[in-house]
């Protein structure tokens, strides 16, 4: 049987995409998300997608239906819901009793029922610290339990070559030996900004084996120009590839999908119109400043570093640093799956807010990648 893996809480696919990446495929997704279900049926349509509220779905009856003794599987990989946990909820909302923080024991239900080799779980960085570690250590003891050796560790996207500083906690559980996290490949100044006093060169000397992030000019600066309101209508590719990353990127493509610049405000195009690269709502005129606003709402990219996390709130320029370096618009669906390390032969479908919630809320393609190849190395 091939490295076959099932995709609890698949959403679009972002998992999954990376585990295909390095060689693995999937058997199974569930996800109570219609609409996330449609893109991911649209690019895996030989995977068997249950539309199924997590805990309407049967372990005992799921695996006797996919015809799976226990330890035949591969890996059970997913990332429960994170509301209860994410930092971009205020503190007065979360709750370890939150019905949304408790997805995790259904999760490990389904790790008794098939016994996979390998137990993958991702969720947000704040996981391993929450409710004073309470959550991580019960995972954690509860996959020991179950005769897993478990390690966990927060991740940023951008050392395994993904144009994103993103952060993700994974749980890593084996049933015969210890994994090891993957090393970093990439390395290089995440946090500078303009405004610091003094900019480390992200080309310090770096080992040999490890290569400078990958950046936003590396991930979309092949993709043609838009005005805002603009379709680029599914054709080939104008540009050569100006970078390794878009080599990879379009690699099994022929034509650009989803590169349709939103329509913006006049007050929105009053705003980016002033802005230079990296500058965002501090360098905004008093009479055009919004009057409150998070950190880096209506940034311009920079192009010569990683983006910050893509959320799901990309269509909305108040909402982060979603404005295209130089051309006056947000970045395009295709764009932030390029920011995301989607390939380009992983198309999107739904309204333009569905796709942005698709990307946000999923896994770096080129993250999970990382992962999945330790398990490939640690099974030879």
């Amino acid at each position: 049987m091939t490295h076959k893996i099932i995709d609890l809480f698949a959403g679009a696919g972002g998992l999954t995409t990376g585990f295909h990446l390095a060689g693995f495929e999937s058997l199974c997704a569930i996800d109570s998300n219609q609409k996330a279900l449609a893109t991911y049926s649209h690019n895996y349509p030989n995977t068997k997608v249950i539309h199924q509220d997590i805990h309407k779905v049967n372990p005992s009856e799921l695996r006797s239906w996919l015809g799976l003794h226990r330890e035949e599987l591969k890996a059970l990989i997913g990332g429960p819901p994170c509301q209860g946990f994410s930092r971009n909820i205020p503190a007065d909302y979360r709750s370890l009793n939150d019905r949304r923080n408790q997805l995790y024991r259904t999760f490990l239900e389904f790790v008794q029922e098939f016994r996979p080799l390998y137990v993958i779980i991702e969720n947000v960085p704040e996981i391993l610290k929450a409710y004073d570690s309470v959550v991580k250590n019960e995972i954690t003891e509860q996959l020991e339990l179950l005769g897993y050796k478990v390690a966990s560790a927060s991740l940023n996207a951008a050392n395994y070559g993904v144009p994103q500083t993103r952060s993700r906690a994974f749980f890593l559980a084996s049933l015969h030996r210890s994994l090891r996290f993957p090393e970093p490949t990439y390395s290089g100044d995440i946090k500078s900004d303009y405004r610091a006093k003094k900019l480390r060169s992200h080309l310090t000397q770096l080992k040999s084996n490890v290569f400078p992030l990958v950046t936003v000019r590396d991930a979309i600066g092949d993709l043609p120009p838009l005005n805002a309101g603009e379709k680029y209508g599914d054709e080939g590719y104008p540009f050569a590839p100006q970078s390794t990353y878009q080599v990879i990127l379009r690699n099994g493509s022929t034509r650009i999908v989803n590169h349709v610049a939103r329509v913006l405000s006049s007050v929105q195009m009053a705003r980016v119109r002033l802005l230079k690269e990296g500058q965002d709502a501090r360098d905004l005129p008093y009479e055009l400043a919004p009057k409150k606003h998070y950190s880096g709402a209506y940034g311009r990219l920079y192009w010569d570093k990683p983006a910050r996390t893509i959320t799901r709130w990309l269509f909305h320029p108040g909402s982060g640093r979603f404005f295209h370096p130089t051309q006056d618009r947000t970045i395009t669906i295709r764009e932030a799956a390029r920011l995301h390390s989607y390939p380009d032969n992983f198309h999107f479908v739904g309204t333009y807010t569905d796709m942005a919630s698709q990307i946000g809320e999923s896994v770096p393609p080129l993250l999970a990648k990382a992962i999945a190849e330790c398990i490939i190395q640690d099974h030879h």
